[in-house]
């Protein structure tokens, strides 16, 4: 966006628009202003519709014992909670994988049932932003990883948690950017990463309200998995069309460095 076109204006008093945060009387004069800049107006509207379209999907929360009808029949989520990394990491692999079903290990990490909501909710929309976005050649991110310390930052601040874009150097990934994305009616944020040979993976953060917390998880629909947690107040999930064991090896990068 031209920040000369915006005068006054700035790019997180726009965010708050779309979000429904500012009073009336803001609104109707950046309502004026966007009228006026119709290129700027174009680029907010893209911004709206991405909102409405993933909080039609995954703005409710569920209620207990039941999923939203979004997330019924949506592959085969089998989840493990343990109390340590590296136990979770070893965890995983005992999940029984055959014809697309899972069996799941018991429980070891009681998770209050707001919590339990998050997490059924974050997997299948980190999956959907990947299918996305990963996919995307000419714009597959907002901001490039040339300007990484501002991308953090502007992350950081609309989720209200400080983040971080980890080093997965290790695991063969280079950061290629991120982009704001919306997660459960409020903002989330999406680092993408990529390979020397095209291979792309997404780790999304989005806000949990409740400061609960979660050991690893693992879900898996269609071709994409999902590693995830929730670490107080920030829920975690990388997501990636890739040999499970380098993408368990990759969340676990991720998790050492959060």
């Amino acid at each position: 966006m031209n920040n000369g076109d915006r005068r006054d204006i700035s790019e997180d008093e726009l965010h708050a628009y779309v979000d429904g945060r500012l009073p009336v009387e803001r609104n109707m004069v950046i309502e004026a202003w966007l009228a006026e800049n119709p290129h700027v107006a174009d680029e907010v509207a893209d911004w709206r519709a991405q909102n409405e379209g993933i909080r039609d999907l995954f703005g409710a929360e569920p209620k207990s014992g039941a999923l939203p009808a979004a997330l019924r029949g949506v592959g085969m989520m089998r989840r493990v909670d343990i109390s340590s990394p590296v136990a979770a990491i070893s965890a995983c692999l005992l999940l029984v994988v055959g014809a697309g079903a899972g069996v799941p290990i018991a429980r070891l990490v009681s998770t209050p049932a707001a919590s339990v909501a998050l997490a059924d909710t974050l997997p299948e929309a980190a999956r959907t932003n990947y299918v996305v976005y990963a996919s995307e050649v000419r714009h597959p991110v907002e901001v490039r990883a040339d300007e990484r310390d501002h991308l953090v930052e502007w992350l950081s601040k609309r989720l209200g948690s400080a983040l971080k874009a980890p080093d997965l150097s290790a695991e063969g990934f280079s950061l290629i950017g991120g982009r704001l994305v919306a997660f459960a009616g409020a903002p989330g944020a999406l680092f993408m990463y990529e390979d020397m040979q095209g291979q792309r993976v997404t780790l999304m953060a989005g806000r949990n309200m409740d400061n609960a917390e979660t050991g690893f998880l693992f879900a898996k629909s269609g071709d994409v998995q999902t590693f995830y947690w929730i670490d107080g107040p920030v829920g975690y999930a990388l997501s990636g069309a890739i040999n499970r064991e380098r993408l368990e090896a990759t969340a676990h990068q991720v998790y050492r460095q959060l």
